[in-house]
């Protein structure tokens, strides 16, 4: 089970250090970081089932978690992801399953979720926050695409 970090507000940095605060202005990450929640993660917990449903962004704030598949000899490392990137970012664009489980692979890994709808929420209050992350969704969702499938493979 997943455990909230104590205090939460101590990775408010952690958030700061992650993919998702590229572009953000200080007042802006400290609008984020209230829609987020932050979660400690032991060694091999389960972050992400594969086939699951979630519209969660993670990006990880310490440690580091295993990406994994289910392939034709059973479960397939597919990569590593350390502090400051981003995870989970497929199945939050297009609201399909997970395609991958997502693991700890060391205790206390520390990860920061953020649901669509938080983000959505924030279209009112802040479009240009939310055009940010999205801008840097998208980013690393190329990025997976082209780690996977290899970069210019789409017509």
């Amino acid at each position: 089970m997943l455990q909230a970090c104590n205090p939460p507000m101590d990775c408010v940095g952690c958030l700061w250090a992650s993919a998702l605060a590229t572009e953000l202005t200080a007042d802006q990450v400290e609008i984020l970081f209230n829609r987020v929640e932050v979660r400690e993660l032991s060694k091999n917990e389960i972050l992400i089932s594969e086939g699951d449903h979630d519209d969660r962004l993670y990006a990880i704030a310490k440690g580091e978690l295993g990406i994994y598949r289910t392939g034709p000899c059973g479960q397939e490392s597919l990569a590593r992801l350390g502090a400051g990137t981003i995870t989970g970012e497929l199945t939050f664009l297009d609201g399909l399953k997970r395609t991958a489980t997502v693991k700890a692979e060391n205790d206390k890994c520390c990860v920061i979720g953020l649901c669509r709808n938080q983000l959505e929420s924030l279209l009112s209050e802040d479009p240009i926050l939310v055009y940010k992350v999205m801008r840097t969704v998208v980013r690393s969702a190329h990025e997976t695409v082209d780690k996977f499938i290899g970069p210019g493979t789409f017509p």
